[in-house]
Order: structure tokens, then sequence, then C-alpha cells
């Protein structure tokens, strides 16, 4: 009897043991596989319940696992962001050196991590693959990475610089000073099914490829793929464009140029969206370029759905966490823009899907998360080491349980670059949301509720009575980020660098004034945006002394010029004309 009793206690406590193994909640002891996918430019409602765009294979991840619905990017820009992903922290906490210059942040597309090594500075040696390494992970990493300081352009490096250069503009006449395209163009459809991505198709082939080849290996692995799609230029084929249902399409509506924000202004300038061109401003545009974007959603979607094909396959499912993601938005034609670069919600807040094995929690979660959380989630589900120099905090939490009672309740989000002359700043709170630009002192804020203005039309900071609100939103902004010192610190930055690439380049003067191509700095593409030159050719001792009065002068904040002209037609001065 006493032995029967020992054999059911055995049995019982084995049975206890294999249920709670079963329903194991996501720890850190685990050491499962980890597929990234990190797509470009993707607004977070194209993943919402109401989105238009087919996208049953993103559908099927989110059916398994948590779909975070209110996920920020910390800066709405490639390589800042991902910058900050890599790195898991806030883009003004990245220091790096770069041209022998020390930089305190990644403060646009010219800047990332470092590749200088030095006590204190944020490097490629700190990046997340590096760190799953280090923690016994096989990695297999393609497509586009983009987080290393000095990739693209040299419109970009010379846009984000000359920031608070006011260059002269008339917007009447002929757009102002339109300096990267037109407003999106217009959106190419490839004949059948060819598609305007090779590229990322070839790379979801070397990627599935490879992770079938890691099926028997019992070393975890971490797989990720850097997409170049659904980044502009718009461009699809016949295949996706005709999964698009043109009559569920919203187009937007624009308000007159001067009911703009003057800051909204010079961003819409920039890209374009300000020509005196009627198919521009047409709602065919419109929606045109709005169908292209969704197409190549449902072509991304497709990519997916080669991933999940080959873990499904290879049995690897059910110990292979999935993650998909984007390094930012798209305007898609709303307040007057395309691209990213602003504070607005298709700019800023982008879709973040996880699932994989044993997940305690399945469904909707819609607590404040933000790309530097990233870091230390990949960390938390391999079982390696949280540092504390990382600025975000593990969604491992929301995965066991659907909440976590010490998440941050806010969300920041900030950027220095291209297409804008003002530094800004984002938090958001619950559903309010609060944008300060430059120090504070320049611009009255804007201040949006969510909940009943989703489209962020209504700025209540400019009604007295959400003044409190405005005051304590500001405060719990500067206890994240010193916003006047780190807009003061970028604008030091930007006649650094300037002034040293008027040393380095030899043909920066006719670089600047578009008529000569860089020999030196080749990777930078050479020679700005044809735009560029076009327009110094109309009044070259104008923007000459717009160059020099900035770049002789200490760091000055100056407001966003809020009239539809400006120092115009461009007038020489003193200054010497080179």
């Amino acid at each position: 009897m006493a032995a029967l009793r020992r054999f059911v206690l055995f049995f019982g406590s084995l049975l206890l043991m294999m249920t709670a193994v079963c329903a194991l909640p996501v720890t850190s002891k685990a050491k499962p596989n980890i597929v990234f996918l990190h797509c470009e430019s993707t607004d977070a409602r194209t993943y919402g319940v109401d989105s238009i765009v087919p996208i049953p294979n993103i559908r099927s991840v989110q059916k398994r696992g948590v779909n975070f619905v209110n996920h920020y990017v910390n800066v709405p820009i490639c390589a800042p962001s991902r910058a900050s992903l890599w790195s898991g922290r806030q883009p003004h906490n990245i220091p790096h050196v770069h041209n022998d210059i020390h930089v305190n942040g990644a403060w646009n597309n010219y800047e990332g991590v470092g590749n200088a090594p030095g006590k204190g500075k944020v490097t490629v040696d700190d990046i997340l693959s590096k760190r799953l390494e280090t923690a016994g992970y096989t990695t297999l990493v393609t497509g586009k990475t983009d987080y290393v300081a000095g990739g693209h352009s040299l419109t970009t490096m010379l846009d984000s610089w000359a920031l608070y250069a006011r260059f002269p503009y008339n917007i009447p006449k002929e757009g102002g000073w339109h300096i990267w395209g037109d407003c999106g163009g217009n959106a190419t459809v490839l004949p059948g099914n060819e598609s305007a991505h090779k590229q990322d198709w070839n790379n979801v082939k070397i990627n599935t490829d490879w992770i079938r080849s890691q099926a028997k290996n019992s070393t975890p692995f971490f797989a990720y793929q850097g997409f170049n799609i659904v980044h502009p230029p718009y461009a699809t084929s016949e295949e996706y464009w005709n999964r698009i249902p043109t009559d569920k399409i919203e187009i937007p509506k624009w308000k007159p140029l001067e009911e703009l924000h003057p800051c909204d202004l010079q961003t819409t300038m920039k890209k374009g969206c300000a020509l005196p061109d009627k198919y521009l401003q047409s709602d065919e545009h419109k929606l045109r370029v709005r169908r292209a974007y969704y197409a190549m959603v449902a072509e991304y979607d497709d990519m997916v759905g080669e991933y999940i094909k080959a873990l499904d396959e290879t049995g690897l499912t059910d110990s292979t966490w999935l993650i998909l993601s984007s390094d930012h938005g798209d305007m898609q034609m709303e307040h007057q823009q395309f691209y990213k670069m602003v504070a607005y919600e298709p700019s800023t807040n982008v879709p973040l899907v996880i699932a994989g094995p044993n997940m305690g929690f399945n469904g909707q979660v819609t607590h404040l998360t933000s790309m530097v959380d990233l870091m230390p989630t990949f960390l938390d589900l391999a079982g390696a080491e949280i540092t504390p120099d990382l600025d975000g905090q593990s969604l491992v939490p929301f995965l066991n349980t659907g909440q976590s009672p010490t998440h941050p309740t806010s969300v920041i989000s900030q950027f220095h670059g291209e297409n804008l002359v003002m530094s800004w700043y984002m938090i958001r709170n619950g559903n309010i949301k609060y944008v300060a630009w430059g120090t504070g002192k320049e611009h009255v804020p804007q201040l949006f509720n969510l909940s009943s203005d989703p489209e962020e039309n209504i700025n209540l900071a400019t009604d007295p009575k959400h003044a409190p609100l405005v005051q304590a939103m500001d405060a719990k902004l500067r206890q994240q980020v010193d916003y006047p010192s780190v807009t003061m610190d970028v604008a030091q930055y930007n006649l650094d660098m300037a002034r040293w690439w008027t040393t380095a380049e030899p043909d920066w003067q006719g670089i600047l004034a578009g008529t000569a191509i860089s020999k030196k700095f080749p990777r930078n593409q050479g020679q700005l945006n044809p735009d560029w030159g076009q327009l110094w050719e109309e009044g070259p001792e104008g923007y000459w002394k717009a160059w020099w009065d900035w770049v002789d002068s200490p760091p000055t904040i100056n407001p966003c010029p809020s009239n539809l002209t400006y120092n115009w037609p461009p007038q020489a001065s003193s200054a010497t004309v080179p």
C-alpha cells in the first residue's frame, strides 16, 4: 500500500511538472530562435482592424501573437531610428565620434552608432546582433541595416546641417525651396507581377534558405532582414495594385498653406508638396500615391508569408519568435506631405507584432511602447544580460500577461534633420500628444487629443483653458529629455559639421551651388539633388548670403518662417560670393 501511495505521489508530481512545462510562460531562461523582419516606412494603421490592405500572412501572426497598437519610433527617419533600435538607446543618448568630431546623438540620417571605438561611445560593437552572438546565437543579418554613422546622400548631409540657414524662397512662384522632389512623384505600376522590389525578394530567399539549413542545428539562431519596401518612391506592380479596393481609400483634405503651422509649411515646401502644380494638388495624385503605398504593404505581406512557410515546413514555428516592425511610418499625403520626419501619427506610430512559443497572452496591447524597448526584449527572450545602459524596457511581461505595471506610461520621439527647419520633440501620455519646437521659445507648442482628434488637426495649445495641461506635458517631456539643451547642442553640431565639410571637400563651393560633383565623398552620391542647384542659380548672391549669415554666426535657433515668400528675390549683401 505504501509503495502504491509512493507511486501515485510520484506520478502525480510528474504530471504536475509536465503541466507546468506545457504552460511555461515566456522567461529569460529559454533559448528560442528569433526572426526579426524590419520593413520600411509602414504606418501602424495598415495593420489595424480597419485597414483596407489585404495582409493575410501578417493577420495570421497577429492571431497567434501580440499586436502592440501604440508602438512608436524614437526618431522617424531611417538611420537614427535604426541606431536607436540596434543600440537600445534614445537618439540623444548615442554618443560617438564622426569626422573626428564628438557627436552626442544620432541627430539625422548622416549619424548613427559610431565606427571609432572610445570610452563612453556607442559603436558597432554594442549592437543587438553582437550581444546575441555573445549569448550563444548564430546570426544572419541581410538587407537594410543603416544604423552606422556616415551613410546617405550629400543632400541629406547639407540639408540636415543647414537646419537654421534661412534660404530665400517663393512658394507661389515655384513652390519655394523644394529640394526633395515633387511630393512623392507619380507612383509607378509595373506590368503583371513584375516586382519593383527584387532585392528584397532575393534577401527573402537567402534568409529562408538559411533558416531551413538551421532546422537540425541545436544552436539557437537570430535571423534579420531589413527591407527597402515600403520606402518611397511609390512603386508596385499590377498584381498588388489590383488588390487594393480603390473605393475604400480615404483621400486627405488639404488646408490652405496659410493655415499650416509655420514649421509644417516649411516641411511641406521642402518635400515639394507646395509646388504650383495642379496634378500634385489633385485628389487623383493623392489617391494614386496612397493606392501604391497600400499595394507595397500587400507585397511585403507576401514576403512575410515566405518566412511563415519556412518555419512551418521545418517544424521551427513552435521554437521561434517572429517579430514584425518598421523603422518609421509615412505621411501618404496627409497634412500635405509624403515621407516621414514629422511628429504626426502616420510618421511616428508603427506596427509591432510579436508571436512565439509558450505565450501566456494573445491579443492586443494598447500600452504605449517604443523602439528602444526592442533591444531589452530580444535580450530577455534570449536569456542574455539586460545592461543598465539601455533606455528601454523588456516587453516580455506583455507577452506573458498582456500587462506590465512597471512599464513607462509615456513615449517620446524627436528629430533634427532633413526636410525640417527646426528640431522638434514629441511626448505621448495616454491619448494626449504634445509637440515642442526648438528650445520651446520659438513657437507655440502643439497639443492634440488623439481620441477626439485622431487626425491631429486641432491644436489645443492655442486655447488658454488648456494651459495647465500644456505645462504638465512640457514638464513630462523635460523629465525625459532636456530638449532646450539638446536643440542648442544640435545647432552647434550642425555648424561644426558644415565647417568640417568646407575644409575636407575641395569642391565644396561648386557642390553647394549645384555645379560640381564630389570626388572625395562618392559614397554620399557626390552631388546635390537637381532642384538645389536649379534654385541656387536663380539668385546665387542671396543664397550665399543666407549660407554665410548662418555659418559665420554662433548657433542660433531661428523661428520657422510663416510667409509664402521669404527674402525674395534673393539679394546680395556685403558677403563675398565665392
